[in-house]
């Protein structure tokens, strides 16, 4: 009971009785050590979603490693923070703090398959790590180390609402008996490792007769930036898209330019897959690099996720059409990293031309009274052009100025691109808009823009951004 005389009003802010409030928590050094430990942790969950956007057929995974790999930038990013804040250079915490975490992290990159990449996540680490986010709140002091129990507050809301989602996700796909016993056999697996580190924190007794299964991690990793899609995105070798011409088309009806809009917005699953290429093959930058870099390629998943809203919305079926994959996997394939960038910001550059870019986009959803298509259209525009900022803020300390940026753009366009000639052979280049267009607004295309496209060489750089 309080010694002081009290007005009735909550003291230490609210955020602690005086008596909790008295209970030391966590020293600092502790503290940061373990700190070094989940920043380890959510930095390997971002190279895994990354790694797994482009072989991940399920267009729903997709769009969820996007947010998951975004959201662990932005846990590892405060968590770097609040080690600096505590005395330690925050240099160091890109060093591995313990290599049987890097085993577990190692083995869980070896998922065969979209089962093994979610058992791993949503079974064994996210709730090992949610479950030492929780024990470590539990253990520092509300009031004295509030900045820690903060970031321990949001980061543990978020992995709850990951969770939720891959448990949902694998209740969707295990389906059969093989699928459970696979399920059951890669969770003991990966158990296994994580029982040899003592669990996230490092604190529980290695069971004395514990043997760790034989390692798949046996070669260093290669990331498979090869995109794949499950059976809803049709022919994905189909490069013929029209809507890039469709939007600009002045004779065509308003509401055809609006769906040509919106099949963009969809369309732009393919800059995530492209992007994660970039972070996984592009080492040694600073952690706001990376941070960076999620947030866009959450951004674009968003933009992906509007077509999608759009299209359920007036009850069309989207799985019908093709949703070709080919500036991602040309990109990918045949450019490399840094190259990749220079275009991504080459277009976010060409998206803020007033005649042809997002304001124009804006402008066209607003005019043909589509109030849905108009919010999207604002918050889309308003996202690329912080991604246009964040091109130039990493991109001008390697390529130099703007303008040397897109000189160098210019060069790269003009390369070859051997794995657009080569799997474009593998379906018919099949104009497919004026029977989207009947079936999506239920009356005849009003327009021919971009219709003798096909297959085009500078296809490549007309982002579906």
């Amino acid at each position: 009971m309080s010694t002081t005389p009290s007005l009735g009003i909550p003291p230490l802010a609210g955020l602690a009785t005086y008596e909790e409030a008295a209970r030391p928590g966590l020293g600092v050094d502790d503290n940061v050590e373990l700190m070094r430990r989940y920043n380890y942790i959510e930095g390997q969950l971002y190279k895994l979603s990354a790694a797994f956007i482009n072989p991940t057929p399920e267009w729903e995974v997709k769009g969820a490693l996007s947010l998951h790999l975004y959201l662990d930038a932005e846990h590892s990013q405060a968590l770097r923070q609040r080690v600096a804040e505590l005395r330690r250079p925050p240099l160091y915490l890109d060093q591995c703090p313990d290599l049987k975490l890097e085993a577990l992290c190692d083995e869980a990159l070896r998922a065969a398959n979209t089962i093994e990449l979610l058992v791993g996540v949503f079974q064994v680490i996210r709730p090992a790590l949610l479950n030492a986010y929780r024990t470590h709140l539990s253990e520092i002091n509300p009031v004295f180390d509030f900045p820690t129990a903060r970031i321990l507050k949001t980061a543990i809301a978020e992995e709850e609402q990951m969770l939720d989602w891959g448990t949902q996700a694998l209740a969707a796909l295990i389906n059969s008996d093989e699928d459970r016993a696979m399920a059951e056999s890669w969770k003991a697996h990966l158990s296994a490792y994580l029982a040899a580190a003592g669990s996230i924190m490092g604190r529980e007794a290695v069971p004395a007769d514990l043997s760790l299964p034989t390692s798949r991690a046996t070669a260093p990793f290669v990331a498979d930036v090869d995109p794949k899609r499950d059976w809803r995105s049709r022919e994905i070798y189909n490069f013929h898209y029209r809507a890039n011409d469709v939007y600009l088309d002045e004779n065509a009806d308003m509401d055809e330019r609006v769906l040509a809009l919106m099949y963009k917005r969809f369309h732009e699953m393919d800059v995530p897959e492209m992007m994660a290429s970039i972070v996984l093959q592009t080492p040694g930058k600073p952690w706001e690099y990376y941070r960076d870099m999620g947030r866009q390629l959450w951004d674009e998943a968003r933009h992906s996720m509007m077509g999608e809203v759009w299209f359920e919305k007036i009850g069309f079926d989207w799985s019908k059409y093709p949703n070709h994959v080919g500036w991602a996997m040309h990109l990918n394939l045949d450019r490399e990293p840094l190259e990749r960038h220079i275009i991504l910001y080459f277009i976010e550059q060409k998206l803020m031309d007033k005649k042809t870019g997002k304001k124009l986009e804006w402008e066209i959803a607003l005019s043909a009274n589509d109030n849905l298509a108009t919010y999207f259209q604002d918050y889309d525009w308003a996202d690329e052009v912080l991604h246009a900022q964040i091109g130039r803020r990493w991109l001008k300390p390697v390529v130099g100025d703007v303008k040397a940026i897109l000189e160098r753009a210019a060069e790269i366009a003009v390369k070859d691109s051997p794995s657009m000639r080569e799997r474009s052979k593998l379906t018919p280049q099949a104009d497919w808009w004026p029977e989207y267009v009947q079936d999506a607004l239920g009356k005849a295309s009003t327009s021919t823009a971009g219709a003798e496209n096909g297959l085009i060489p500078s296809f490549s750089y007309q982002a579906s951004g």
